[in-house]
């Protein structure tokens, strides 16, 4: 699990709370539930009615593997065993990948790109239809991902304008039913909390979420180029050293990529 996420919101809500109790700010002023429902559940239901339930599900599910790393790309581990596709296949033939297919690690759903390349390669297709192939598949993971992106964005943009929103209800109401000064700007107070929740969730929630996972869908693009390459280099007929040198080029992204592609240039 990357626990960044969570210390992010700790440090994020804690420094703002942190500042308004130094300032000698009341905490239970700041907690309403009136102003809360109109800018969350607002700002729900907009989503809801610009992407359905299916994209709002596969968005969280992005954004919670992005959180808890298990099926996180290893370039690492896939250089070595595409290394090992290559040695396999420069001694015993291209056929040597139809055994390769029942390796249990390739179960794994972040290597169905690379499972399909081998199929592809195994009908011997020629490396130039197998990258377009793999290509296609490669953006079209890209176009669905990115929508799911913008359910985090969208509701980045809903969550402020609810909050104006909830505060001009607020106001309507305020003055609709004016009594004493002191009531008077108390309920003003309570209606401009609309507007502070709906900028807080805006920026401290659905944007960073949002950047999270363009973050992480970068290197998944990445991960998958490695897959492209690699079996195309297979393909083609190149040795394991020349597989794992090209693709150590791609370590950038990755933790410690810096590190470990000087250790694969100079392998």
């Amino acid at each position: 699990m990357d626990i960044s996420a969570i210390i992010g919101v700790v440090i994020a809500f804690g420094s703002i709370i942190a500042g308004y109790l130094l300032e000698h700010g009341v905490l239970s002023a700041l907690l309403l539930p009136s102003p809360f429902i109109i800018v969350f559940g607002g700002t729900c239901g907009a989503i809801i009615l610009s992407f359905g339930f299916g994209e709002i599900v596969g968005a969280f599910k992005f954004f919670l593997s992005t959180v808890f790393t298990k099926n996180s790309p290893d370039p690492e581990k896939l250089i070595k065993k595409m290394g090992e596709m290559a040695d396999a296949c420069r001694k015993e033939g291209l056929l040597k990948l139809q055994t390769m297919l029942n390796d249990g690690d390739l179960n794994d759903d972040s290597y169905l790109p690379l499972k399909e390349g081998m199929i592809l390669t195994l009908d011997m297709k020629p490396a130039e239809e197998i990258a377009a192939a793999m290509e296609s598949d490669l953006e079209t993971y890209t176009i669905k991902k990115n929508m799911e992106i913008e359910v985090f964005v969208a509701a980045g943009g809903f969550s402020p304008t609810l909050g104006i929103i909830g505060t001009v209800m607020g106001l309507v109401q305020v003055l609709s039913h004016m009594t004493d000064a002191a009531s008077l700007m108390s309920a003003i107070a309570a209606a401009f909390l609309a507007t502070l929740y709906g900028i807080l969730f805006a920026n401290l929630l659905f944007f960073p979420m949002a950047n999270r996972m363009k973050a992480d869908l970068k290197r998944q693009k990445v991960y998958r180029e490695m897959m492209i390459e690699g079996i195309c280099l297979i393909a083609s007929g190149k040795s394991a050293r020349d597989v794992e040198n090209q693709l150590s080029l791609y370590y950038h992204v990755f933790k410690n990529g810096q590190k470990k592609y000087k250790e694969g240039i100079n392998n």
